[in-house]
C-alpha cells in the first residue's frame, strides 16, 4: 500500500494542477462584426458536404458543416477572405469570398481528390496534408480497415518512409527514415504512451490499432510541438478517449478482425453517448494469436494476447470542453529463439488523461488547450514460468498551449510542457539503478500567411535532468534549443493544385537513460550493453524539400530529405568488456552476448520518398511508391547500423461507389550495406490482394474487407528484425475484417 501511495502521490498533485486549467477555458464571445454564411457543395454532384471541417485562413476560425453543408463565421471585418476545406477525400484549395456588412451568403463547390487528407499532429491546429511543411501520412476510414494489422507498426508498413523493427510477431515498432527507438515518438491522442518500446527490441507497443479512428505519421523532425524524442518523426494513434465535442444521442462502432495464420482474432468496440452538454465515450477490445506459420514451418513462442478498456467523460460547450478518461491495458506475448523460446513479456498500463480546450475565444488568445497524462507501466520478463526481471515506468506530463488572434497575416501559438518520470528495473536484467527524470520545455512558433505562400518560424527550449539513485552514477542535466523554418508555396498559375514545401530544422536530442546508464547482459537486444554517462546531446540539421501535385485524376508527392546529426548515438560492437574477465560481470554470465557500447559519432542520413495515385480510366486506379534512405558515418564512410533497404510498391485497384478491389506488389532490395557484425539480408517481393465493400442497414454503415497477404508464400526476412537470422517472416495468410458504425 505504501508503494502505491508513493507511485500515485505525484499524480494527484499534478491532477489538481491539470483541473485548474478549466479556469482558463471559459468561453467568451466574439466581437461584433460581419457574418459569413456558406454552404459546401460537391463540385460534381451538387450534393451538400456534411460534417466537413472549414477554416477561415485570415482569422484561423474553424467550423463544421451541418447536414445541409452550411457553416457560419461571425465577428469579421468587411474584406476579402479565403475559405479552406479540411476534409478527407476533398481538395483543400482556398476558396475566395468578399465579406460585406452586415452579412454575406455564398455557396462553395469543392472537388474530390485522391491522396491528401487532414492531419492534426503537425501544428497547434489541424492542417491539411497538402499544405503541411513536412511530409505526412494518414490512415482513416476504409484505408485504415484495409491496412489493419495486429500491431501499429505492421499497420503502417505500406506508408512512405516506414519500416518495422520486430522481434517476432508481437514486439514491433515503427521505423521512420531509418530512425528508431528514442528518435521516433509514439503518441495516443497526442500524448506520450509511457511504455518502454523505445528502449529494447523485445519491448513492443501495446496499443491495439483496431481501437483507432485515425493514425497519423509525421516524417522528419517534429520537435517544436513534441520535443527531442520526435527528432526522426512521430506516430499519433487517435482514438478520442476524451470526447472533445458535443453529442446528442448514441453512436458507436465495432471492428472484428480474423486471420488464418496463427488463428488470429481481434476485436474492438466504441460507444459514444451525449445530451449536448455531457459526452461519454466507452471502448474496449482485445486480440489473440497462436504461433505463426512461416514458409519454413511454425515459429515457436510467437503467440500473443491482449485486452484493453477505457472510459472518458467530458463537459462540452459551444466553444470548448473539459474532460477526463481512464484506461487499462494488459498484454502477454512470447519471444522466439531467446532462452530456447521460453521467454514471455507481460506489459500492463494504467492511463489517466485530463484534457480541455477553449475555442474561438475573444481577446488576444483565440484558443487555449491543456492536457495532463499519467501512465503507470509495468512488465515482467518471464523465463520458463518464473519471473526473471521486472520493469516499471511511471510518467506524469502536463502541457498547456495557446493560439493568438491573427494580426494581419501573422498567427501563431506558444506553450509549455513539464514531465516527471520514475524508472526502475529489478531482477536478472537489472541494467541500471532506479532513475528519476524531470523535464521542462517552452515553445513558440509564428506563421506568416499570404494567399499563395506561408512561412513558419519557431523554437523550443528543452531542459531535462536524470538522477540515478545510489550515488554510483553521475546525475546528468541537458538544456537544448531546437528551431525550424518552413515555407509552403502555392503558385498562382496552378490554382492551388501544386505545392512546394521546404523545411529546415536545427534539432537536438538528449541521450535516453539506457544510452547513459545501462550496464549488463540484455537478451532482448542480444548484447551485453555498456552505457556511457558522458554522452552529449545529438545536434541535427535537417532539410525536407517536397513537391506535391493534385487533381481529381492524379496526385503525387516527392520528397528529398537530408539529416546531418552531430554525435549520433548508436550501439557499437566492441567484442570484450573492457577491464573484465571475458564471460562474467558481477556474477552475470554473458558469453553468449557480444559486448556493445553506446557511442556518439557524426553521421548523415539522406534519401527520397515518392508516392503517387493515378486514375487510369473510369473506375480504375493505380498507386505507386518508392522510398530509400542511406545512413553514413561521416568520418569513415561506413554504413550506419540497421538501415532499411530500398523499397518499391505498385498497386492497382477497381473502385466503384462503395466497392474496392485491388492487388499490390512490394519489392525490397538486398541490404548488404551493413555495419560491424550486422549481417546482410536478401531482397524479396511479396504480393497481396484486397476487396472492400460498404453498405447501409438502417442508420448503420458496415464495411467488409477481405485480404490475402504474402500470396506466393515467399520465404523472406525483415532486415530490422533482431531475430532475422533465425526467424523468417509470416507466410501466406487470409484475413477478414468487419467494421460497423452506427
Amino acid at each position: 500500500m505504501n508503494v502505491l501511495k508513493t507511485r500515485w502521490r505525484p499524480l494527484m498533485r499534478t491532477v489538481v494542477t491539470g483541473l485548474l486549467l478549466g479556469l482558463l477555458l471559459t468561453p467568451t464571445t466574439f466581437a461584433a462584426g460581419s457574418t459569413l454564411r456558406g454552404r459546401l457543395l460537391h463540385a460534381f454532384t451538387g450534393e451538400p458536404v456534411a460534417g466537413a471541417g472549414v477554416q477561415l485562413q485570415e482569422t484561423r476560425q474553424q467550423a463544421k458543416t451541418g447536414p445541409d453543408g452550411a457553416f457560419t463565421f461571425g465577428g469579421l471585418a468587411p474584406g476579402r477572405y479565403h475559405v479552406v476545406v479540411i476534409e478527407p477525400g476533398f481538395s483543400s484549395k482556398h476558396l475566395e469570398v468578399e465579406v460585406k456588412a452586415p452579412e454575406t451568403t455564398q455557396d462553395f463547390k469543392v472537388e474530390p481528390e485522391l491522396h491528401f487528407s487532414e492531419v492534426v499532429s503537425v501544428s497547434a491546429e489541424p492542417r491539411d496534408q497538402f499544405t503541411a511543411y513536412q511530409p505526412t501520412s494518414v490512415l482513416v476510414g476504409q484505408d485504415l480497415t484495409r491496412e489493419l494489422a495486429s500491431t501499429v507498426g505492421a499497420t503502417l508498413l505500406s506508408q512512405p518512409g516506414m519500416a518495422l523493427r520486430s522481434f517476432g510477431a508481437a514486439p514491433a515498432r515503427p521505423v521512420i527514415r531509418g530512425l528508431d527507438g528514442d528518435r521516433v515518438l509514439i503518441l495516443e491522442d497526442g500524448q506520450r504512451t509511457g511504455d518502454l518500446s523505445s528502449q529494447s527490441g523485445d519491448h513492443g507497443i501495446t496499443i491495439n490499432p483496431a481501437s483507432a479512428s485515425k493514425i497519423e505519421v509525421v516524417r522528419g523532425p517534429a520537435m517544436l510541438m513534441y520535443g527531442s524524442n520526435a527528432i526522426g518523426g512521430l506516430v499519433n494513434v487517435i482514438a478520442d478517449a476524451v470526447p472533445d465535442a458535443g453529442l446528442v444521442g448514441v453512436r458507436g462502432a465495432a471492428t472484428a478482425d480474423l486471420g488464418s495464420n496463427a488463428a488470429y482474432a481481434s476485436g474492438a468496440a466504441d460507444v459514444w453517448w451525449g445530451n449536448a452538454t455531457w459526452a461519454l465515450h466507452a471502448s474496449g477490445g482485445g486480440n489473440r494469436a497462436g504461433d505463426y506459420e512461416s514458409p519454413d514451418g511454425r515459429i515457436d513462442n510467437t503467440q500473443s494476447r491482449s485486452g484493453f478498456g477505457s472510459v472518458g467523460v467530458s463537459w462540452t460547450g459551444t466553444k470548448g470542453y473539459l474532460g477526463a478518461s481512464y484506461g487499462y491495458e494488459d498484454t502477454r506475448y512470447g519471444l522466439p529463439y531467446v532462452e530456447e523460446g521460453l521467454v514471455e513479456l507481460t506489459p500492463r498500463r494504467h492511463l489517466i488523461n485530463v484534457k480541455g480546450e477553449g475555442r474561438n475565444l475573444g481577446g488576444f488568445f483565440t484558443g487555449v488547450k491543456g492536457a495532463f497524462a499519467a501512465r503507470r507501466y509495468t512488465h515482467e520478463e518471464i523465463v520458463a514460468g518464473e519471473v526473471g526481471t521486472r520493469f516499471a515506468n511511471d510518467t506524469n506530463e502536463l502541457e498547456v498551449s495557446a493560439t493568438h488572434r491573427a494580426i494581419g497575416g501573422l498567427s501563431g501559438a506558444m506553450g509549455a510542457w513539464v514531465m516527471g518520470r520514475s524508472f526502475s528495473v529489478a531482477g536478472d536484467e537489472a541494467l541500471s539503478p532506479p532513475i528519476d527524470q524531470r523535464g521542462f520545455a517552452a515553445f513558440l512558433f509564428e506563421e506568416f500567411g499570404w494567399h499563395h505562400a506561408t512561412l513558419q518560424v519557431g523554437g523550443r527550449l528543452d531542459h531535462t535532468r536524470y538522477t540515478p539513485s545510489g550515488g554510483s552514477l553521475p546525475e546528468r542535466t541537458f538544456t537544448e534549443f531546437s528551431g525550424s523554418v518552413g515555407l509552403v508555396y502555392n503558385p498562382a498559375f496552378a490554382d492551388h493544385r501544386t505545392t512546394f514545401a521546404l523545411s529546415l530544422a536545427r534539432a537536438a536530442r538528449y541521450p535516453a537513460l539506457e544510452e547513459l546508464y545501462f550496464y549488463g547482459p540484455h537478451p532482448g537486444n542480444f548484447a551485453f550493453e555498456i552505457g556511457n554517462p558522458n554522452l552529449e546531446a545529438e545536434h541535427a540539421l535537417g532539410l525536407d524539400a517536397s513537391f506535391r501535385w493534385r487533381s481529381n485524376r492524379f496526385s503525387t508527392e516527392v520528397t528529398y530529405f537530408r539529416n546531418s546529426i552531430a554525435g549520433y548515438i548508436f550501439r557499437n560492437p566492441i567484442g570484450e568488456i573492457p577491464g573484465e574477465e571475458e564471460g562474467k560481470h558481477e556474477g552475470h554470465e554473458h558469453g553468449e552476448f557480444p559486448a556493445i557500447e553506446y557511442v556518439g559519432r557524426d553521421s548523415t542520413l539522406q534519401g527520397v520518398e515518392l508516392h503517387g495515385d493515378v486514375k487510369l480510366w473510369n473506375h480504375w486506379f493505380t498507386d505507386l511508391g518508392v522510398d530509400y534512405v542511406r545512413g553514413t558515418l561521416q568520418d569513415t564512410g561506413e554504413a550506419l547500423p540497421r538501415i532499411p533497404p530500398l523499397r518499391g510498391r505498385l498497386g492497382v485497384r477497381y473502385q466503384r461507389n462503395a466497392l474496392t478491389i485491388g492487388a499490390e506488389a512490394t519489392a525490397l532490395a538486398t541490404q548488404d550495406r551493413v555495419f560491424g557484425t550486422e549481417t546482410s539480408t536478401d531482397g524479396y517481393t511479396v504480393f497481396k490482394a484486397h476487396a472492400s465493400y460498404s453498405f447501409k442497414t438502417g442508420t448503420a454503415t458496415s464495411t467488409i474487407t477481405a485480404r490475402a497477404e504474402n500470396l506466393s508464400n515467399e520465404l523472406h526476412r525483415n532486415h530490422l528484425s533482431y531475430v532475422k537470422d533465425f526467424v523468417p517472416e509470416m507466410g501466406r495468410t487470409f484475413k477478414l475484417v468487419y467494421r460497423v458504425e452506427f
